[in-house]
C-alpha cells in the first residue's frame, strides 16, 4: 500500500469518526452543554486535520509504508501502555500518568531530565485544569481516592 493511499484511508476514517462524534454530541442532555461544546470542538478539529491529510500531496506516491520502523521502541511503548493501564487503578491517574510519561520518554531515548519533568508537569497540569477543574471529569484516584 502506498503512502498516499494510506493517508487517504486514515483521513476517511478520521472524517467518519468526526461525523460520529458530532452526531453523538447532538444527543447530549441540556445539562451537559459544556461537554457537548468540547466534543464539537474535538470533532471539528479532527475533521479539519483529516481533510488536510486527505487533500495533501505526498512527494513520492510510489513509496511504500513501513508500519513499524523500530520493533524495539514499539514493544517498549506497548508494554508501557499495558503497565500504565494496570497501574492507573492502583495508584491513581495523575501519579500513573507522571510515571508513564517519564519512563516512556526515557525508554524512547530522551535523556534531558529537566525537559522530561517540565513537559510531564505542564501536560498533567493542563489535563487537571481542563478536565478535572473546568469540566469536572472524575479521574481514578487509586489509593488516595475515597
Amino acid at each position: 500500500m502506498t503512502r498516499s493511499s494510506t493517508n487517504r484511508l486514515f483521513a476517511a476514517g478520521g472524517l467518519g469518526l468526526a461525523a460520529a462524534l458530532f452526531l453523538g454530541a447532538n444527543s447530549f442532555p441540556d445539562r451537559a452543554a459544556d461537554a457537548a461544546r468540547y466534543i464539537f470542538f474535538l470533532a471539528g478539529t479532527l475533521a479539519a486535520l483529516s481533510l488536510i491529510l486527505f487533500l495533501q500531496n505526498t512527494p513520492s506516491p510510489d513509496s511504500h509504508v513501513r508500519w513499524i520502523r523500530s520493533p524495539k521502541n514499539f514493544t517498549m511503548a506497548l508494554a508501557s501502555m499495558a503497565g500504565y493501564g494496570i497501574l492507573t487503578s492502583f495508584i491513581g491517574f495523575f501519579p500513573a500518568s507522571a510515571l508513564f510519561m517519564t519512563v516512556l520518554s526515557w525508554l524512547l531515548g530522551f535523556r534531558r531530565p529537566v525537559f522530561i519533568i517540565l513537559g510531564t508537569g505542564l501536560i498533567l497540569g493542563f489535563v487537571w485544569l481542563v478536565f478535572v477543574h473546568f469540566l469536572g471529569v472524575p479521574v481514578p484516584m487509586g489509593i488516595w481516592g475515597e
